[in-house]
């Protein structure tokens, strides 16, 4: 339901709505090496349903976000953009819908545990593990960050404790 307000008048009620991603026809399912596209257009293009200017201010966040990322991992803009995208199809289709900012963020928030840098799509792939096993997004990516603090901490001694 839509609601229309005059300047400065606050509409009776608000109706909140949870946000789906959904593919658009007009915007690739994937992000190809060849696409002319930047990734954070692409990415608000698919979270939006159809084609986004560059100076869309959630595009700028995305663009920061994915910047964020690229610092972190081995992957680069693309493949994150793929990944990420990858993974909230994931999580809609188990009812779990996250923007992809929020899950860049996460992943971003997970990595820096640690100085090293790691495979997003490693880390992406055990958050879902852990979603996908009845976990909430905040105790998963605290998971997936100690997991990467132990591994860390073990680097440089003889670590045999599995956890």
């Amino acid at each position: 339901m839509a609601f229309l307000a005059a300047c400065n008048e606050e509409p009776e009620s608000r109706d909140e709505r949870t946000v789906v991603v959904k593919k658009p026809e007009d915007v690739s399912t994937w992000l190809a090496v060849t696409d002319k596209i930047e990734p954070a257009v692409w990415l608000r293009g698919r979270e939006v349903g159809h084609e986004v200017l560059a100076t869309d201010p959630e595009v700028d966040r995305l663009r920061r976000a994915i910047r964020q990322a690229v610092s972190r991992f081995y992957e680069d803009e693309r493949m994150i953009a793929n990944r990420t995208v990858q993974t909230a199809d994931a999580l809609a289709e188990a009812g779990q819908p996250e923007r992809y900012v929020d899950i860049m963020a996460g992943m971003v928030d997970a990595a820096d545990v640690s100085p090293d840098r790691k495979l997003y799509g490693d880390m992406c792939q055990h958050y879902l593990i852990l979603r996908r096993n009845g976990e909430g997004r905040t105790q998963a990516l605290e998971h997936v960050g100690a997991s990467y603090r132990h591994a860390a901490s073990c680097k440089d001694a003889a670590c045999t404790d599995p956890k």
